[in-house]
């Protein structure tokens, strides 16, 4: 009874139905005696804690885990406990936590590497997926050819295959769509003599994706509906996740932009209920760029602002599934913070405005005081050349200061004041600008280039370093060959474009 479940929970779980393999591997658990045959029993426990990962339930999988790798522990057998960081870190990259996952997947490759070099092609597999979420591709494909190559001499078809298919993925990324779909298509050829369905909708997603950036709606549209044609129904909300953010990306791109808003908010809402936080920052970033096509640009730049500065915490994500939802919770989350900016606005208007009137009391002063001089003078007789050319520059001088003195600040398109002697980094993402203050957590967002943006502000003061990147020079801490360090312990990475630059940041900060 209990290999007959395992085995009918294993053929729902290659076809996606997790609720039917879960109760399967349930079923299993409950006839097999763990005393007698915990070989047996680690196995299913395991696939059952899969399955809770697979559908979300990130605490339950967890739990399981972690009461294997302490039975493992117990038992002495560092197989067990390198099976069990594997698992660990899977969740931990699922949640966002990648150096934690980094972590676990190093250790469970260190025991590997000294007891059983079969079982390390997974692992490597694994790290080598984690490094290209976090956009590491050349550390990435040198451990995914590795973990491919080994997988290849194991016979570990399936392994090698899911290799393949995430150097496709880095290859993509850097837009080498050439590489990217050679991997692919050895993917392909993989999956379909092993007949792995599941796998396949990941092939087609990918290819998808490619088409996607060449520009080709036609084959585009048409793997996408080969993805679609292969899932079924309410039974794998993680793919069905991922399929929903794709069609509205080929719909943004090709189509409707209020059908991608449908398709998005429904990728958004699975993503949610499974607790998905590294998945939600591309569908709000897409949903933003669909109501800009649709050319509601004061609700794109609504949910930008909104999702950048609500607190990542998963029960304020799990309230946000449309534009309504986001603006309610963040007006309840931000109306503190607006109450404070605004006093904090109207302190600085208040001394900008005393500035400015004892620039333009002192001005009115040395006009009058020069209107008597020359009455004076006309009356007495004509002014020398050079002493009209000296009060002209003095009153030259004393309107340049006044003007300078209302030049500390920009205004963005939102109407936010941003001083400049507070302002530490701007940073780009896509259509927006990001603008760090000093002493405040969030950044101020806003639409616009980091272009358009370097013609408002003072060249000896604020300095690109990176494609992304602008600095105040003036909260610099340290400077090193590729980052550099903020005064907040903040690091920002030095572009080898713009390293030119970083002569004018020393002769600033010397002088």
């Amino acid at each position: 009874m209990t290999e007959g479940h395992f085995a009918i929970g294993y053929a729902f779980y290659q076809r996606g139905i997790m609720e039917a393999a879960g109760l399967h591997y349930d079923s299993a658990l409950n006839f097999i005696d763990s005393s007698k045959d915990y070989l047996t029993y680690s196995r299913i426990k395991r696939n059952r804690g899969i399955v809770y990962q697979r559908q979300g339930e990130f605490t339950r999988a967890k739990e399981v885990f972690e009461t294997l790798f302490q039975e493992a522990q117990d038992q002495k057998n560092e197989l067990g406990q390198a099976l069990m960081y594997n698992q660990l870190g899977i969740i931990a990259q699922s949640q966002g936590n990648y150096n934690e996952a980094a972590d676990d997947f190093n250790k469970a490759i260190e025991i590997y590497s000294k007891k059983d070099s079969a079982n390390i092609a997974n692992t490597l597999m694994n790290l080598g997926t984690l490094y290209g979420r976090m956009n590491l591709i050349g550390q990435s494909n040198q451990k995914l050819l590795i973990a491919a190559e080994i997988a290849g001499n194991f016979k570990q078809w399936v392994i090698q295959a899911r290799c393949y298919n995430n150097i496709s993925v880095n290859y993509r990324k850097v837009s080498n769509l050439d590489s990217s779909n050679y991997y692919l298509s050895l993917n392909e050829q993989l999956y379909k003599k092993l007949n792995n369905r599941l796998a396949l909708i990941e092939v087609y997603q990918n290819k998808t994706s490619n088409f996607l950036i060449a520009k080709n709606a036609d084959s585009a549209y048409y793997f996408l509906e080969n993805a679609l044609s292969l899932i079924t129904p309410n039974q794998d909300l993680y793919r069905e996740s991922q399929l929903d953010f794709l069609r509205a990306r080929v719909e943004l791109e090709f189509g409707d932009a209020n059908l991608a808003i449908q398709y998005v908010n429904d990728a958004i809402t699975k993503a949610l209920a499974q607790n998905r936080v590294d998945d939600l920052n591309d569908h709000y970033v897409l949903l933003s760029e669909a109501y800009e096509k649709e050319g509601d640009t004061k609700a794109a730049l609504a949910i930008m602002k909104k999702w950048k500065i609500l607190d990542d915490s998963l029960e304020i994500y799990k309230s946000i599934k449309t534009i309504h939802e986001i603006t309610s919770a963040y007006d309840l989350a931000r109306s503190e913070e607006v109450i404070k900016q605004s006093q904090e606005q109207a302190t600085f208007f208040q001394k900008l405005s005393t500035r400015l009137a004892i620039g333009a009391i002192l001005f009115a002063a040395l006009s009058a005081l020069l209107y008597f001089k020359f009455r004076k003078k006309s009356n007495e007789a004509e002014l020398i050349e050079s002493e009209v050319n000296e009060l002209k520059s003095k009153i030259s001088e004393l309107q340049q200061k006044v003007k300078k003195s209302t030049e500390n600040f920009i205004t963005l398109k939102s109407k936010a004041v941003i001083p400049l002697n507070k302002l530490m980094f701007v940073q780009s993402d896509g259509p927006y600008l990001e603008f760090f203050l000093e002493n405040k957590e969030r950044p101020e967002i806003d639409r616009g280039t980091l272009r358009d943006l370097k013609t408002d502000l003072p060249i000896n003061t604020f300095i690109q370093v990176h494609r992304s990147y602008i600095i105040n020079i003036h909260f610099i801490r340290e400077v090193y060959a590729n980052r550099v360090v903020l005064q907040n312990g903040h690091e920002l990475n030095i572009s080898r474009s713009f390293k030119t630059n970083m002569d004018e940041i020393f002769q600033a900060k010397a002088s």
